[in-house]
Order: structure tokens, then C-alpha cells, then sequence
């Protein structure tokens, strides 16, 4: 299956590693990638960045390649290892110019489940099994609020 989170509003990330620990917790060998994401903010670890340090669950993140195409590369030869493959702002790093849209054809018929993230709806993205929308109606940041330690990081 392919699937992708997409949209404005917040929980992207959140919905896909939700599905990465049900897997996990099945027993399913699991990976993580973040392509447009460091495992740091504000001076700190992110929350999932420790999490999955604690679980055991392999992660890959832009500071290990630099580049994002660099580790898509990388999750795609090492994707067989895996039954469930998150690549974190796979969306976003296509509007971004790093990943061309066409590169969702790779991700169909892999042998792990592949979920994708990103705020980017591009008619490539149609072709996953499910697409889902994230839709913003209120966000705090709006109000001036940075971030919340544990919500946002």
C-alpha cells in the first residue's frame, strides 16, 4: 500500500508515525525518513526523533545525506529491509524542487508499505492507495505561539 498524508493543517507527521508504531507493534520491521527534517529544534532532540531511539526503530534524517534526493536514494535501496517505509515531507520536497512528482511511480508496488507526508496535493499523489487531507481550520501559531514542546517537537 501507498499511502499520503497531505494537506495544511497539522498532523501529517503525526498520523504516519501513528501508523509506523501500530506496525512495529505487530511486529513489522519499520523505517523512518525524514527528508526535509533534523532530529533537533530549539536546542533540543525532537520528541519522535527519541522515541524512536528508545524503540529501537531505524530513522534516516537530511543531516545524515544533506541532501533530500540523497535519501530517497537511500530509503529506496535499503526499502526492501522494511514492511513500512515513512517518507517524512516526501511531498514537500517535491514542491520544493528536490524530488520530481514523477518519483511516487517508484514508491508503487514496493515490497514494504510506503507512506508519504508533505502539505503538497500534486496529481502524481493520486495515484497512492489513500490519499488523506489535513485540513486547518485554527492554529495557534496564528496567535503567536512558536511551538509547544511535545505537541510541535
Amino acid at each position: 500500500m501507498l499511502l499520503a498524508y497531505t494537506g495544511d493543517g497539522k498532523g501529517k507527521t503525526t498520523a504516519a508515525l501513528g501508523v509506523l508504531l501500530r506496525a512495529w507493534g505487530h511486529g513489522m520491521r519499520t523505517l523512518a525518513v525524514f527528508l526535509m527534517k533534523t532530529p533537533r529544534y530549539m536546542n533540543d532532540y525532537v520528541g519522535e526523533y527519541k522515541a524512536l531511539k528508545r524503540l529501537g526503530i531505524d530513522a534516516l534524517y537530511l543531516e545524515d545525506h544533506k541532501r533530500p534526493e540523497e535519501l530517497l536514494e537511500e530509503a529506496l535501496a535499503r526499502a526492501s529491509d522494511y514492511d513500512l517505509v515513512i517518507l517524512d515531507e516526501f511531498n514537500y520536497a517535491v514542491r520544493q524542487g528536490f524530488i520530481k512528482p514523477s518519483e511516487v511511480r517508484r514508491l508503487l508496488g514496493l515490497k514494504p508499505h510506503v507512506i508519504i507526508t508533505g502539505n503538497y496535493l500534486y496529481d502524481e499523489l493520486l495515484l497512492a492507495d489513500l490519499v488523506s487531507e489535513v485540513k486547518s481550520v485554527k492554529h495557534y501559531y496564528k496567535s503567536g505561539v512558536v511551538g509547544v514542546r511535545g505537541i510541535d517537537w
